[in-house]
């Protein structure tokens, strides 16, 4: 048996959908899949992939059951890529923020980090940064005119894809909260239907992805205190200053 990395594993997936592996190898990747989630969900789901193409009908040829394989294999692959993402840099009354960009839509805004971090970032998250300021314009004006007392509601695509998928359930109910209206950490687990959640939700706000314009500083204790920021307090206390927010009981 050998251990193998998550690199190691990715290499392998192509052959286990292709049944090119053999027993001893499957079994070093399910070892692997026993200490990393990620990688056990890959390799779940290459499996899948191998039996839907072994449940293919016998074709006359096989072009022609290349042909029906094809487009499960395209996306299996396409999947498995990182996604290109552009960044740039746009300047704020909470300072410097960091805004980036995927094909689907706005994936992160960063207080407080370099160009250095926000590559690092990306590569946590399956995504390649690439420096591009045209494709953060759009969210730079609507994020000017929020600061400037002009925009109290966004309207642009959000991509969440970089979160967990309930921390994915407890944003898109962050989202909904209005502007100038505070909700608590326990309202939004109520929410989603996750009422002994309270700690989780405050956790998976700690780490939005999309900050100000998903508005976790919006979300408070349930004694009326701020709670915890990932930009800091005196960045929350801004920001609800700006919206002269009133607690919603």
């Amino acid at each position: 048996m050998r251990e193998l990395s998550c690199d190691e594993v990715m290499e392998q997936l192509p052959l286990l959908v292709v049944g090119d592996l053999n027993q001893d190898e499957e079994h070093d990747l399910d070892v692997h899949g026993l200490d990393c989630a990620e990688c056990a969900a890959e390799i779940a789901e290459s499996r899948k992939l191998a039996e839907v193409i072994e449940d293919i009908p016998r074709a006359e040829s096989l072009n022609e059951r290349i042909a029906q394989a094809m487009p499960l294999l395209r996306a299996r692959l396409l999947a498995a890529l990182p996604r290109r993402a552009g960044y740039g840099r746009m300047s704020s009354p909470l300072g410097p923020l960091y805004l980036v960009v995927s094909d689907q839509g706005l994936c992160a805004i960063h207080y407080h980090e370099s160009e250095e971090g926000i590559v690092a970032w990306g590569k946590a998250s399956d995504l390649v940064p690439s420096h591009d300021q045209a494709s953060i314009r759009p969210y730079v004006r609507q994020l000017e005119e929020y600061f400037a007392g002009e925009r109290e509601e966004f309207d642009v695509p959000l991509d969440l894809s970089t979160a967990s998928p309930f921390a994915q359930r407890v944003l898109q109910a962050t989202a909904r909260v209005p502007f100038g209206h505070l909700v608590t950490y326990k309202s939004i687990a109520n929410e989603i239907g996750e009422p002994g959640a309270t700690r989780a939700v405050g956790n998976a706000l700690g780490s939005n992805p999309i900050p100000i314009i998903v508005p976790c500083h919006r979300v408070v204790r349930s004694d009326g205190s701020l709670g915890g920021y990932t930009g800091g307090t005196d960045i929350k206390r801004h920001l609800l200053t700006l919206e002269k927010a009133m607690l919603v009981h």
